[in-house]
Parts: structure tokens; C-alpha cells; sequence
């Protein structure tokens, strides 16, 4: 982890440096390229930094061919690949006042967000915005909409984070926090690169910890497009739960206690059969199996208009919870490596 100092530049500091980490991102980055550069601009004016990080698709020659009639639009390289890097790699080249991240997968739904943000930022004092980030909108087949529905489902997600939607107000950032004063990146040291998912939620605690306002307000919501299939929802989950692991190693006070309680229900279970048997482990094992199953199958009905809506949503549920406690107990063998104070 760590920010080295910016590289000094001859033309004018723009207001706000829009920085987009992307691999692999051809399907949305053109349309994004367009509404991101089309912005109505700021007092100050704007930049974009693309960061790649070895695209093997078209991500490159799209973002090149815009940069020949946008001289405020700059392909940087990010030889790690993963996001964290990325981010790191375009916040130090970030000129502007405010940085302002997005991923690849993504659409702005309005052409002053630029100005909104950089309005947002001095009339509250805030030094690190938080946005929602709903799915619903960029949902493009069955599994994309079963997905979405049930990610935005209390089941799907932490009830208390704002990455849905919430009221306007000064909030813990760690959820959804996703634009900053450039000196607050630079004071908390950039991102922890070890981590491949997660990233942005720790980065966002300490900027928590170190007491830095942070405020969110409806009018940044960003929409993003959901996995469209079970496979890649399946690894995108399961990197959650390894990033999961990793925060509370990182931070011992970020537990994340479903997880943790199903862990050692599940070692409870094992030691008990081992003990005494399989049929002595039947009554414990069913019921909360049997909860689970009713839960998620109530509110796959409410969710779902049809039966294959339903059995897709169901699912998705299944999906979300496996993928991020099988995540969660890959990583349990290398938490070791992300204790504080082990960059």
C-alpha cells in the first residue's frame, strides 16, 4: 500500500479527475466514455484517467479512440490488474481537487453529475461522497433481473448499507463511499492493494476511522450492471467473501457475523457427527436449513412474477450466501498475510 507524490504538470489542475479502473470492460466503457465525456462541465473543468489493467478485449482501442478528439481523456497502464492498483495508479496521476471513481460495468443516469458532485463536496464540507449503486436498471436478461432482485432484497445485502439507496446526510462511508478530496487519498496512503475485492470497503473505513466527513446523497446514484449469469455471480460472490475475511483481518472490528456464526455452526455440526454420529447431527442441521429455506423461499415468491422467476431468484439467494461463505472459508488459511502494519 501507499501513494508516492504526483508528478508535477504544466497545464491547468482541473476541478475534479473522473478515475475509471477497468479490465475486460468493451460491452459498457464506449457508452460510459460518451456520458462521462459529454458532462456538462464544472467551474474549473474536468479530467478522465482510464486505468487498464491488460484488457484483451476491445477496452483499449475504444478508450484510444476517443482520446484523439478529448484531450482531457488519458489510457493509463496498471501492470497488478487488480482494482485496488488501479485506483492507486489513477489517483496519483489525478490532478483535480476531488477524484471521483467508477468501475467499467456502469451508466450515469444525468449530464451535470460532474457539477452536482463538485457542488455536493463545498456545500457540505464533506471530503468523501457516498452514492448508491443500483442494479436494476442496467439488468439485461433473466439472471441478470433475478440477481438484482435479490441483491437489493434485505436477504441479498447488509440492511443497514446505503448501496441501495438512503436518505441524504452525512453517513459512515464504508458502504458506498466512492468520491474524494484528492488530499484525503493522499493522507490515508491510497489503497490496501493486497486485497482483490473488498478494496473500496476498506479504504472507506478508514476513512471512517480517521474521522473525515463523509456524506451521501441520492443525486450521485450511479447505475451498475449486474453478473448475467449464475457462474459469474457464483465468482463474484465468492471474491466477496475472501475480501469479507480479509477486512476483518485487516480490521478486527469488522466482523462479519453471519458469516462467522455459520462457520462455526457448520465446525459444530462436523464435531458433533464425528462424535457421536450422523443421526444425532440430523435435528441441529435441519432446522436452521429449514429456516433458511423457508426465508429465502418467501421472499423469492415476492420477488419473483413467475415460476421460473422464482426458481432464478431462489437461486440467486443460494448463490449469494454459499458463494460468500466459501469465499469466506478459502481465505480463512491466509489471513495471516492482511494484518495491519503487514504491507
Amino acid at each position: 500500500m501507499g501513494m508516492p507524490s504526483q508528478e508535477p504538470q504544466s497545464s491547468p489542475s482541473p476541478t475534479i479527475s473522473v478515475v475509471m479502473p477497468v479490465l475486460n470492460e468493451a460491452r459498457d466503457l464506449g457508452t460510459l466514455l460518451d456520458q462521462v465525456l459529454n458532462q456538462k462541465p464544472p467551474a474549473g473543468g474536468f479530467e478522465v484517467l482510464v486505468v487498464d489493467g491488460g484488457s484483451t478485449d476491445d477496452t483499449r482501442s475504444i478508450v484510444t479512440a476517443r482520446g484523439e478528439d478529448c484531450p482531457n481523456l488519458l489510457l493509463l497502464d496498471n501492470p497488478r490488474r487488480l482494482s485496488g492498483a488501479g485506483r492507486n495508479v489513477g489517483a496519483r496521476a489525478a490532478r483535480g481537487k476531488y477524484v471521483l471513481f467508477l468501475d467499467g460495468h456502469c451508466a450515469l443516469p444525468r449530464d451535470d453529475y460532474l457539477i452536482r458532485t463538485v457542488e455536493l463536496f463545498e456545500s457540505t464540507g464533506a471530503s468523501c461522497l457516498c452514492r448508491p449503486q443500483p442494479l436494476n436498471r442496467m439488468a439485461a436478461n433473466e439472471w441478470s433481473r433475478a440477481i438484482s432482485a435479490a441483491r437489493h432484497s434485505w436477504l441479498g445485502h447488509y440492511p443497514a448499507s446505503d448501496i441501495y439507496g438512503g436518505p441524504s446526510g452525512f453517513t459512515d462511508p464504508s458502504s458506498a463511499g466512492a468520491a474524494y478530496a484528492r488530499s484525503l487519498i493522499e493522507d490515508l496512503g491510497g489503497y490496501d492493494e493486497r486485497f482483490d475485492a473488498c478494496e473500496d470497503v476498506e479504504f472507506n473505513h478508514r476513512v471512517a476511522l480517521g474521522g473525515f466527513p463523509s456524506y451521501f446523497h441520492p443525486d450521485l446514484t450511479v447505475e451498475y450492471r449486474p453478473r448475467a449469469s449464475l457462474g459469474a455471480f457464483f465468482r463474484q460472490m465468492f471474491r466477496y467473501g475472501r475480501g469479507r475475511a480479509r477486512l476483518m483481518a485487516r480490521h478486527p472490528t469488522m466482523i462479519p457475523w453471519p458469516l462467522v456464526l455459520t462457520t462455526a455452526y457448520v465446525a459444530l455440526a462436523v464435531v458433533t457427527c464425528i462424535a457421536y454420529g450422523l443421526r444425532e447431527v440430523g435435528p441441529m442441521a435441519g432446522i436452521p436449513i429449514a429456516a433458511w429455506l423457508l426465508a429465502t423461499g418467501i421472499e423469492s415468491l415476492r420477488l419473483a412474477r413467475s415460476l421460473p422467476g422464482f426458481l432464478k431468484t431462489w437461486l440467486a439467494f443460494a448463490v449469494i450466501h454459499g458463494g460468500l461463505l466459501l469465499g469466506f472459508w478459502r481465505a480463512l488459511p491466509e489471513l495471516h498475510r492482511f494484518r495491519a502494519g503487514d504491507e
